[in-house]
């Protein structure tokens, strides 16, 4: 190959690279963008406001605030949150969401958000190596296992130990069922 053909080709190539390399670093068209912040939530706010300035629980806020659940989880605690993430609210439906949100059903979403507090502090370090049961507010048992992660009820724990002045948030990536609304179904 003489050598003005072999220049002729590198050009050629540098060229075909400069044209495609900008569509090339794009994201696909469905690629989810997770913006990252470098603020973290404060940990002085509440479990509830801390929850509120991650923005990934908001769904789980509306939920409390229908079901009037604010003023205990404003209070002394601790509390151990574990709050699923918008994502698993759109697991559950949004039939489902509508039909908990409505005044009708008060008692049952309160139940439910009940089932996703325990009324002490659960971090990553404190369930470590072990399996536990825990009360929750509503009276029911949870599992929490904290040999590989943390899980609650084999729940994957996705947004661990996000600290509030009054206790700590597990995000979680499903809704929580009590066992009373398991039967019902």
């Amino acid at each position: 190959m003489t050598p003005a053909r072999l220049l002729s080709l590198c050009a050629l190539a540098l060229a075909a690279f400069v044209c495609i390399a900008p569509a090339a670093a794009q994201p696909p068209a469905d690629a989810v963008l997770i913006e990252v912040t470098e603020t973290a939530p404060r940990a002085e706010g509440n479990v509830l406001e801390v929850a509120a300035a991650t923005g990934q629980f908001q769904t789980f806020l509306r939920a409390v605030e229908a079901a009037g659940f604010e003023e205990t989880l404003s209070g002394e605690g601790p509390f151990t949150l574990f709050a699923p993430t918008d994502s698993a609210f759109e697991d559950l439906g949004q039939a489902e969401l509508q039909r908990l949100l409505d005044p009708r059903h008060h008692e049952e979403l309160l139940a439910l958000l009940a089932y996703h507090v325990v009324p002490q502090r659960v971090t990553s370090a404190s369930a470590s190596g072990e399996v536990v049961r825990e009360q929750t507010s509503g009276g029911y048992q949870v599992q929490i296992d904290g040999r590989d992660g943390l899980r609650v009820n084999d729940q994957l724990v996705v947004a661990p130990d996000i600290n509030a002045s009054n206790g700590v948030i597990q995000g979680i990536n499903a809704v929580l069922a009590p066992p009373v609304m398991v039967a019902q179904r």
